[in-house]
């Protein structure tokens, strides 16, 4: 019998004393001293997160305010990174009383001194590719093991071709050769959805490059290596809508986080309501706020959880990778009054960058 019961105190005090579950997702994956915008919103993902106080202690950083919002796997951190601060790491503590204290340890870095982002002009010569159909420089990466999607097949429309970024940096010279000055690669960030994922545009994580085309740092070191050789780069980025498995949407943090209707609705694809004075609103709102397609969840841009997301997702690309310029895909179908904040933000920090965008 006390054997028995010495088993039973074991297993509860297991259960009570059992490590809690580390955080799942902590962004931006880091941030930079020195920037204009002094404000910084980290979202914190991770089970019953919500539960757990916060606190850090780093010389220059302040932790102005710690949002609750309705899913408890979810916070908000408002940062103040002020002038003072240097470049380093410091530990964010999540506190809970009988638990144990969850740590993450987040970094500030310094900007990078060199005037790398060159901006975009009407000289430029753009020559777009599609990384998945441009050319093949690393096979050990075609297929992925553990994404949705396994096919490989060159004669089929939708299905992945193998192309990659070792590929494009392979053939710098080539794109020079045609008299190219900029290249512009559709999205290259990960698109993990089971079909037609090879065009890039049904983001599931904004913070990492698709392992199909390389990884982070191979994309850092293709931006360096084209401007090596003279080459600008565009990024193509996308604020209206995500994939359906995108890890924010499978678990949102607020129902309000994507337009949401009754029933599944589409947009119309007609961006004349907009323009047109007499429209009707019920027009103009299906245009803006109807899903892309069935797999493309509307982002809501009237959300400023949303906002905070998108602009810092782009601003750190940027900085980390020196991006010359952006594409802005799908235009029309974006909140244009967060539109034209988010680019007074983008030429706040890179008065040189250039930005592009598509009517269609």
């Amino acid at each position: 019998m006390k054997k028995l019961l010495s088993i039973f105190f074991l297993l509860f005090c297991q259960q009570i004393f059992a490590a809690p579950k580390p955080l799942e997702r902590v962004e931006p994956l880091f941030w930079w001293v020195g920037m204009k915008n002094q404000q910084l919103q980290l979202i914190i993902y991770g089970d019953k997160i919500a539960e757990r106080t916060v606190q850090l202690n780093y010389p220059g950083v302040s932790l102005k305010k710690v949002h609750q919002v309705e899913n408890p796997n979810y916070l908000f951190l408002d940062l103040e990174v002020s002038t003072s601060a240097k470049a380093g790491k410091f530990l964010i503590q999540f506190i809970k009383k009988g638990a144990k204290t969850l740590a993450y340890n987040y970094e500030l870095r310094e900007r990078d001194a060199k005037n790398r982002i060159q901006g975009i002009t009407n000289k430029d010569f753009i020559y777009q590719l599609m990384p998945d159909r441009f050319a093949n420089g690393d096979k050990n990466n075609d297929v992925v093991k553990g994404l949705k999607e396994t096919a490989l097949n060159r004669d089929s429309m939708y299905y992945r071709h193998g192309g990659d970024i070792q590929g494009i940096i392979n053939h710098l010279d080539y794109i020079k050769e045609l008299g190219a000055t900029a290249i512009w690669l559709t999205p290259e960030v990960m698109n993990d959805q089971p079909l037609a994922s090879y065009h890039g545009y049904a983001v599931t994580d904004h913070y990492q490059i698709d392992p199909r085309f390389g990884s982070n740092e191979l994309y850092k070191k293709f931006v360096d290596e084209a401007h090596a050789k003279g080459l600008k780069v565009i990024k193509d980025v996308v604020h209206n809508h995500s994939g359906n498995e995108h890890w924010f949407i499978k678990d949102m943090p607020m129902k309000d986080w994507v337009h949401q209707w009754p029933t599944y609705t589409q947009t119309t694809y007609k961006d004349q309501t907009l323009m047109d004075i007499y429209a009707a609103a019920a027009d103009k709102k299906q245009m803006l706020d109807g899903w892309f397609v069935r797999t493309m969840p509307d982002l809501n841009q009237e959300n400023e959880f949303v906002q905070n997301y998108i602009t810092q997702n782009i601003i750190w690309w940027v900085e980390y990778a020196g991006i010359d310029g952006l594409r802005l895909d799908t235009y029309p179908y974006n909140n244009l009054n967060y539109m034209a904040k988010w680019a007074a933000q983008m030429k706040a920090e890179f008065p040189h960058l250039g930005i592009l965008a598509k009517l269609w």
